[in-house]
């Protein structure tokens, strides 16, 4: 994108435009005039904004799911443990979800309510409100994943 947006802006700073005057019969006299327009550029902004996160859904903890028996590391630096939410196109798997879990525990090792979510690997994840099963909440174009703690 950024090579073509280059490409047209440095036609238009040295691009040509001739303009021919005469008769269309072979005895007339033809008139060239060359005009060379100079455009001043800017570079584009860098885009910043990222992915829109996605609503964060309530979970159903009877829905189907796989509950993953690898830890990875979660909230506080403690072990956690990633559930895969049976979807009709969910193509994630339990070590996918795992890593998608501990970056966004990396991000966010303090578990903290009532921020916006935050993008990982392009699954929109944010803490959910205390009392319920998940604790994290990540949800993408088909997949649907949660943190839990161990169950003891």
């Amino acid at each position: 994108m950024r090579i073509a947006v280059a490409v047209a802006l440095l036609a238009l700073a040295t691009g040509c435009s001739t303009a021919v005057t005469g008769t269309g019969t072979g005895g007339g006299s033809v008139t060239t005039t060359t005009t060379t327009t100079a455009a001043t550029t800017t570079a584009p902004a860098e885009d910043t904004t990222g992915p829109t996160p996605l609503p964060i859904p309530a979970i159903d903890e009877g829905a189907p799911a796989q509950y993953c028996d690898q830890p990875f590391t979660g909230a506080l630096g403690k072990d956690m443990l990633a559930v895969v939410v049976e979807t009709p196109s969910g193509r994630l798997g339990c070590d996918e979800a795992g890593a998608v879990l501990a970056d966004y525990y990396a991000e966010r090792r303090d578990p903290r309510t009532g921020l916006p979510p935050l993008v990982v690997a392009g699954m929109s994840c944010n803490q959910v409100p205390e009392g319920q099963l998940p604790q994290v909440v990540c949800v993408g174009e088909d997949d649907l994943i949660y943190a839990m703690w161990p169950q003891t």
